[in-house]
């Protein structure tokens, strides 16, 4: 069951980890699980038979979590000290949490320590930016989904974009972040929710092989 609050940010969930490549083996951790509302979601792009650590620091929250149609392992513990090992997970989620923590940059470093080398810290935040928005045509948006479909990879938001989150990933470690950024408006669909904050210039090289050469 997915709660009113984080209702909204399910399609754009749903597109981002659609369009992300998991690693298919190992442990998963959600970190600031809640009641792991999440969890079937999170599961669905990963492999089925993976363990999965579910991690609050609310006691009854991760109760509901290990209760729930998911099966996951509940653990209670400090985003900030995180109770697991060096290197134990191949895939660390963090939705919608980061900017409840009292130290943003010491959880970031705390997901770096427990993850194994290749593998993947997936973190949905949100913000309030001023923007330019693109109301790009439907046959770009047809042209994008193409593309995703047959493996590209979505532009990099631009720094300007960021809020600061590709840098604090930096200085917890992790070397190269990808910092991806979607317009939350449940009126259009989730592509667009990303082409709309996206410059030409990123899209064209990604749809041209999709597109006519009028249209284009």
């Amino acid at each position: 069951m997915i709660t009113d609050l984080h209702a909204p940010l399910i399609p754009i969930l749903r597109h981002a980890l659609a369009t992300t490549s998991l690693p298919q083996k190992g442990v998963i951790l959600d970190v600031a699980c809640g009641a792991g509302d999440k969890l079937s979601l999170l599961r669905e792009d990963c492999g089925r038979d993976m363990p999965f650590l579910a991690v609050d620091i609310d006691h009854s929250a991760v109760v509901a979590a290990q209760q729930g149609s998911t099966p996951a392992y509940g653990i209670v513990g400090d985003a900030l000290a995180l109770p697991l090992p060096d290197a134990n997970c191949t895939t660390v989620f963090c939705i919608a949490s980061l900017g409840l923590f009292a130290n943003a940059q010491l959880a970031l470093s705390e997901m770096k320590r427990v993850l194994q080398p290749g593998g993947c810290v997936f973190i949905v935040t949100a913000t309030q930016l001023w923007v330019q928005v693109t109301h790009w045509p439907d046959r770009l948006v047809g042209a994008y989904e193409q593309a995703l479909a047959a493996g590209s990879f979505p532009p990099l938001a631009t720094p300007d974009l960021h809020d600061q989150l590709g840098l604090l990933l930096q200085q917890a470690g992790f070397a190269a972040p990808q910092v991806r950024a979607l317009l939350l408006d449940s009126s259009i669909l989730p592509t667009q929710a990303e082409l709309s904050l996206l410059a030409w210039n990123s899209i064209q090289p990604i749809v041209a092989p999709y597109l006519s050469p009028t249209d284009l």
